[in-house]
């Protein structure tokens, strides 16, 4: 049987690894032809499994180009989206197609990836009342440790709030810290270390380096989700830089 990813980029690619490494047969699709793994368009792909959705879940085309793949590759049993999508996208897609659509976040730093896969509980949900022990015998194989959300979008909703945007949210408070350390002109290390027995002990102290906030999550996924509140976590990162491009320039 095979497993197949859909979208070769840094989820994809790992993913792949991590299947291939525990002896699934895998092929890797990507629009980039140069990404594509044990692929080409011209042979068909032998006894189709799963099919893991890698896209970008920001794409506009997102669930139309997941629901052509369903249809376009046939005896296909399982499909898994591991993008971060807007909430309520994989039961969109769930209504359109017959077989079980199944969400499950990714979580880990990207320059260890694989290691952290390898690590984490991988969270798997599904709108489907009943999901057959055969199908989760077969998830067990690939991801070992997982654990069953109730519904789709509570998974969802996990990846955006429970993981970067509270990141973002932590760091925006060592930002903040940050800026009036600078301006009352005393030391941020210093003044942190008075978290340090409190975080020890009570383990809800984290101090976080007040760095820009900048890559493709945190601030990116804030688009998935239509909170305006959540908004101000992208403006006191944007006020930060503006601290720390004045700083920089009367330095």
């Amino acid at each position: 049987m095979t497993d197949i990813i859909l979208g070769m980029g840094e989820v994809g690619t790992t993913l792949f690894e991590l299947l291939a490494e525990r002896g699934f047969d895998c092929v890797g699709i990507d629009s980039d032809k140069s990404k594509c793994r044990n692929y080409s368009e011209n042979n068909l792909i032998k006894n189709p499994d799963y099919l893991h959705i890698c896209l970008p879940g920001e794409l506009n085309e997102f669930n139309e180009i997941t629901i052509n793949w369903i249809k376009k590759i046939s005896d296909l049993q399982v499909v898994i989206i591991h993008s971060t999508v807007q909430p309520g996208t994989t039961k969109h897609i769930q209504d359109r197609v017959e077989i079980p659509v199944l969400f499950s976040p990714v979580r880990g730093v990207h320059k260890r990836f694989l290691d952290d896969i390898k690590k984490y509980t991988k969270f798997i949900s599904s709108d489907k009342k009943e999901i057959s022990p055969k199908i989760k015998l077969e998830l067990e194989k690939r991801f070992q440790k997982i654990q069953w959300m109730s519904t789709t979008k509570t998974a969802e909703l996990a990846k955006i709030l429970v993981d970067t945007t509270y990141y973002g949210w932590l760091i925006n408070y060592a930002q903040i810290t940050k800026m009036i350390c600078d301006t009352e002109k005393i030391d941020f290390d210093e003044m942190w270390k008075f978290a340090d027995e409190i975080h020890e002990n009570l383990g809800n102290r984290p101090k976080m380096y007040p760095g820009i906030i900048g890559g493709h999550c945190v601030i990116p996924n804030l688009s998935l989700i239509k909170y305006d509140n959540l908004d101000i976590i992208k403006k006191i990162n944007n006020m930060y830089k503006s601290f720390n491009d004045v700083k920089n320039y009367n330095n």
